[in-house]
């Protein structure tokens, strides 16, 4: 049984980390809200072994040179003790830039493939010292880009979607602005969202 509730939680954490959009498409009806709640009949199901597709994630942390500093790499079908590490990464924007600044970079970028698609994740420490968080990819054969402008400590973070456009500048700007005057609103979703 703790097995089945660590792959749960496992693929809670990832339809989470990754995003509204992928939470949905995956089988999450409650746009990355919480756990995924199956179609959004607002109660959850659980997910056992025979259910777990192939998830591979890698990670490079890179220092202001560009030099990578710290990799990590995980494969599996149900997560075990030494795939934590990325699940806890890219599951908590705090664990992900400590991570980072532990590591003494500035950057970190991870790619993650499922049977869905493949999500290329930038997290990149802006010059006012907040955090951009990108993510870019098809899941589903439909392109996304969206992801999040979060405080220097991960505490606060504000949604921006892209809607599929390749240029997101103006919505990050927005998202920005929105998250230094304390007016997060992650409210709103993009239309195309079900």
């Amino acid at each position: 049984m703790r097995t089945t509730l660590l792959s749960t939680i496992a693929l809670a954490t990832l339809a989470i980390g990754a995003s509204p959009a992928a939470a949905q498409l995956s089988g999450g009806g409650d746009g990355g809200a919480g756990p995924a709640s199956g179609g959004g009949s607002g109660g959850v199901e659980l997910v056992g072994p025979e259910d777990m597709k192939p998830v591979a994630t890698e990670i490079t942390i890179s220092d202001a040179a560009g030099t990578g500093v710290k990799t990590l790499s995980c494969e599996w079908t149900e997560p075990q003790e030494d795939d934590m590490p990325c699940i806890r990464f890219q599951g908590d924007p705090q664990t992900a830039f400590a991570a980072i600044e532990e590591h003494g970079g500035v950057r970190a970028d991870q790619v993650t493939k499922t049977e869905h698609g493949e999500m290329a994740i930038a997290y990149s420490k802006r010059a006012d010292g907040t955090w951009l968080i990108r993510s870019k990819g098809t899941i589903d054969g439909e392109y996304m880009h969206f992801g999040r402008v979060c405080t220097a400590d991960g505490q606060k973070c504000q949604i921006w979607d892209a809607d599929g456009a390749k240029l997101a500048q103006k919505k990050v700007r927005a998202a920005a602005s929105k998250l230094r005057s304390g007016k997060i609103d992650n409210s709103k979703r993009s239309p195309r969202r079900k």
